[in-house]
C-alpha cells in the first residue's frame, strides 16, 4: 500500500486527540490572517476559517487542491502555515526538502510531527515509512531555514507540537 492509497482510503483525522496541534490552533490564528494547510486531509479547518484558508493534499478530494507539496505552485505568501502530520513520511532528504518548501510559504508555521512511530489504528500503517522527528531536529532545521522555534513540546505524549516563526 502506498502513501496516497493509505491516506486516501484508510486514514481518518481526530483533532480532538491533540491538546496543542488540534482545534486549539484556531485560537492562535487572528481573524485577519490567511492560512495555508499543507496536507490538509479532509480540510477540517475550512469550516472555521472559510476563504482565509487554502488547503492542499495529494490524497484527499476534500482539499481545495489535490496536489503534493512538491507539485504545489505557491502563488502568495500566507500569514500562517499548518503542517499537522503531513510532513512525516520518507527519508530525511525528502522530509527536509518538504520542510524547506513549507517554510517558504509563510510567516508562522505550526507543526504536528510524528517521532517515527506507526501507531495509527488503520490497515496499511505497517507499510508506511514514518520519519523520526525529534525536538532537537526542530531547532536544527528552524535555524537552517532562517526560523526561530517559538514553542516545541510533546502533544498527547506521542507527537511533537512546534511553532516556528520565520525571521
Amino acid at each position: 500500500m502506498n502513501l496516497l492509497n493509505y491516506f486516501g482510503n484508510n486514514w481518518k483525522p481526530n483533532y480532538d486527540n491533540f491538546k496543542y496541534s488540534g482545534w486549539a490552533l484556531l485560537e492562535k490564528i487572528d481573524s485577519h490572517e490567511t492560512v495555508l494547510d499543507v496536507g490538509c486531509g479532509f480540510n477540517l479547518f475550512k469550516k472555521h476559517l472559510g476563504e482565509r484558508l487554502y488547503g492542499f493534499d495529494p490524497a484527499n478530494v476534500e482539499a481545495d487542491e489535490v496536489v503534493s507539496i512538491e507539485e504545489f505552485d505557491n502563488w502568495k505568501q500566507w500569514d500562517v502555515v499548518l503542517c499537522l502530520g503531513s510532513l512525516n513520511f520518507g527519508e530525511r532528504d525528502i522530509v527536509e526538502a518538504q520542510v524547506k518548501k513549507a517554510v517558504s510559504f509563510g510567516k508562522r508555521i505550526y507543526w504536528r510531527q510524528n517521532p517515527g512511530i506507526g501507531d495509527h489504528p488503520w490497515k496499511g500503517v505497517e507499510e508506511i515509512n514514518f520519519f523520526p522527528w525529534t525536538i532537537d531536529l526542530n531547532y536544527e532545521w528552524a535555524e537552517k531555514y532562517n526560523c526561530k522555534v517559538i514553542e516545541c513540546k510533546w502533544d498527547n505524549n506521542n507527537r511533537i507540537y512546534a511553532e516556528w516563526k520565520r525571521l
